[in-house]
C-alpha cells in the first residue's frame, strides 16, 4: 500500500485546473463516498476565474489547506482541462514534504503531480477525474478496480499494450500527459528522467507536434538514462498530412535506436478504460517479442 487509505478517512477536493460546477462532479463525489470516504470540498472548488477554477492564488489556497490539514488523507482533482501549470511556484514545498498524502487526477493534473514528485518524492496516483469519468453515469469497470488496487491494495499487475521494442526495464514511474509534461521542460518542476520509466498520452493533438513534443522531451535532464517508455492510448490525434505519419508511426521512429523496453496503446489515457498508474514509484515493465506489455509494482 502506497498510503494508509481506508474507508472512513477524510479526503478533499480541490479544482487546480477549470472550472466545474456542482452538477458536473455529483456523481464522482457519490462514487468516493461509495468507497468509504467523508469528503470535504475545497473553499474554492466551484470558483470560476477566465476559463480556471479561480485565481492562481485561490486554488494553490485550497491545495496547500489540504495538505495542512492532518485529518485529510488524499486530494482528489475534480477535473483536467488547463490551469494546474500555474500553481507549482506558488506551493509550500517544505509543509508537503512534511505531509505526504496523495493527489489523485488525470490530465492536466500531470503538472502538479510531477511537480511535487520532482519537489517531494511524493507518490500521485494518475488516472481518475470526478467530472470526465462519470458521463455514462457510472465508472468504467477496468478503471473502477483500478482505483480500488491503487487506493486501497499494494499489488498490482496490468496486462497492457503492444510491443514495439522488446525487453524488460525497473524505474521509478513518471509522466501522464505528454503536452503537460512537456510544459515543464526547463522548470524546477521537470522530473530527472535517469532510471526512470516515462509514461506518456494525450488528446486532440495532431500528430505533428507530438512528434515534436518528444523530441523536446528527449532533449531533457536525464533522457538519455531512461530505462523504459509506456505509451498509452492517444485520443482524437489527428494526422495533418500523410507524411506526417499517424500515432502508431511517429511512436515507432521514436523508439528507433533507444535500446530500452517500449510499449504503446497500454490502456492509460483519455479513453474511459484505463488503469490508474502511481506516479513517483517503483514499477516493472516488460514487453514481450510476441507482442504483448505488463506494467507491475516493484
Amino acid at each position: 500500500m502506497y498510503y494508509d487509505l481506508n474507508p472512513g478517512d477524510k479526503v478533499g477536493l480541490v479544482s487546480p485546473s477549470r472550472s466545474v460546477v456542482p452538477a458536473e462532479i455529483a456523481k464522482g463525489v457519490a462514487y468516493l463516498q461509495s468507497l468509504g470516504f467523508e469528503i470535504v470540498f475545497g473553499e474554492h472548488v466551484f470558483d470560476k476565474f477566465r476559463f480556471m477554477a479561480g485565481t492562481p492564488e485561490v486554488r494553490a489556497a485550497d491545495l496547500m489547506s489540504f495538505y495542512q490539514d492532518k485529518s485529510i488523507k488524499a486530494i482528489f482533482a475534480t477535473s483536467g482541462g488547463d490551469g494546474a501549470q500555474y500553481l507549482p511556484p506558488l506551493l509550500d514545498w517544505a509543509v508537503i514534504r512534511e505531509n505526504p498524502k496523495p493527489l489523485i487526477g488525470l490530465s492536466d493534473t500531470t503538472a502538479l503531480q510531477n511537480a511535487i514528485y520532482t519537489q517531494t518524492g511524493q507518490i500521485g496516483f494518475s488516472g481518475l477525474t470526478l467530472n470526465y469519468d462519470f458521463r455514462s453515469g457510472c465508472l468504467d469497470k477496468t478503471l473502477d478496480k483500478s482505483v480500488k488496487t491503487m487506493l486501497f491494495g499494494d499489488h498490482f499487475v496490468y496486462k497492457s499494450g503492444r510491443t514495439v521494442v522488446a525487453g524488460e526495464a525497473e524505474g521509478v514511474l513518471v509522466g501522464g500527459c505528454l503536452s503537460l509534461l512537456r510544459n515543464l521542460c526547463g522548470t524546477p518542476y521537470f522530473p530527472d528522467l535517469s532510471g526512470k520509466i516515462l509514461l506518456i498520452e494525450d488528446v486532440e493533438e495532431p500528430t505533428y507536434k507530438i512528434d515534436l513534443m518528444l523530441q523536446q522531451i528527449s532533449q531533457c535532464k536525464g533522457f538519455h538514462a531512461l530505462r523504459g517508455i509506456i505509451f498509452g492510448k492517444f485520443l482524437d490525434c489527428p494526422v495533418r498530412r500523410k507524411e506526417d505519419g499517424n500515432i502508431n508511426e511517429v511512436i515507432k521512429f521514436f523508439s528507433q535506436g533507444l535500446g530500452i523496453p517500449v510499449i504503446r496503446d497500454f490502456d492509460y489515457g483519455h479513453h474511459f478504460k484505463r488503469y490508474m498508474l502511481p506516479l513517483g514509484a517503483k514499477v516493472r515493465l516488460t514487453a514481450t517479442e510476441n507482442g504483448k506489455g505488463t506494467v507491475f509494482s516493484d
